[in-house]
């Protein structure tokens, strides 16, 4: 790394790549793979164009995904990556190590469209039909409504099964948490390097202490996407133990 320790390393990346699905499916996917939740660009007209960005440590990463055209039935897009660090805390060479890795991770899970775009073979009334759709899901996606009560018959059944002697158990290395009822309270206690105990007088207080406690578990394999609340609240009630 040269001694200019001002300003910020760019990397500034855009390639075109081919899938079958729909935009709404092909946003979903890349938001995925790449840790970053998208939003659609009001911008762009003609789109549908999404844009997000993510920060991982001195790293920055802002992401475009454009629904280009349709080619021989084929739905092209464009993704396009733009990294930043500030050269003051990262040297050029890992800047451009990490810049490098998450390229080729992130192209070879996508079909990368090789050669020149045979623009003129665009097919606009398709690209228009198609577009129409992802808007269509899009719309539907933003007014569902979740059903609460199988979600409030969940909460009772964990609440009444605490009551009856089942326990939440958390451990890792540097301690853990117990979760339980006792008399006519519920309580939270951490032991290990940090100990404590937190009083929790109503079902409903300790429903949202379960919900923060287990925020992170219960999505972890769809980040960055919340799960339905159902599911959130299934996974809690299979975590009970004896």
């Amino acid at each position: 790394m040269s001694g200019n320790h001002k300003g910020e390393w760019l990397d500034h990346r855009q390639f075109y790549f081919w899938h079958d699905q729909n935009p709404f499916a092909v946003r979903h996917l890349i938001e995925k793979m790449t840790g970053t939740l998208l939003h659609r660009d009001d911008g762009d007209v003609e789109g549908p164009t999404y844009a997000g960005s993510s920060d991982t440590g001195n790293r920055k990463c802002g992401i475009r995904l454009r629904f280009e055209a349709v080619i021989g039935f084929r739905n092209l897009y464009s993704l396009q990556l733009d990294s930043t660090a500030p050269r003051q805390w990262v040297a050029e060479e890992t800047f451009v190590r990490e810049t490098n890795r998450a390229y080729e991770y992130w192209s070879a899970q996508l079909t990368i469209a090789e050669g020149e775009v045979e623009w003129a073979s665009a097919e606009p009334e398709l690209y228009v039909q198609r577009k129409q759709e992802c808007l269509d899901l899009e719309s539907a996606a933003a007014a569902a409504v979740e059903d609460p009560a199988p979600i409030a018959a969940i909460q009772k059944a964990v609440l009444d099964s605490l009551r009856a002697g089942k326990v939440f158990r958390r451990a890792h290395k540097e301690g853990g948490s117990i979760l339980f009822f006792r008399g006519s309270s519920f309580f939270q206690t951490t032991y290990g390097e940090e100990t404590g105990k937190v009083t929790y007088p109503t079902g409903q207080a300790m429903l949202d202490c379960l919900r923060k406690f287990f925020d992170w578990e219960s999505r972890r394999d769809t980040y960055p996407h919340r799960p339905p609340e159902l599911e959130v609240w299934q996974y809690i009630q299979r975590q009970l133990m004896d």
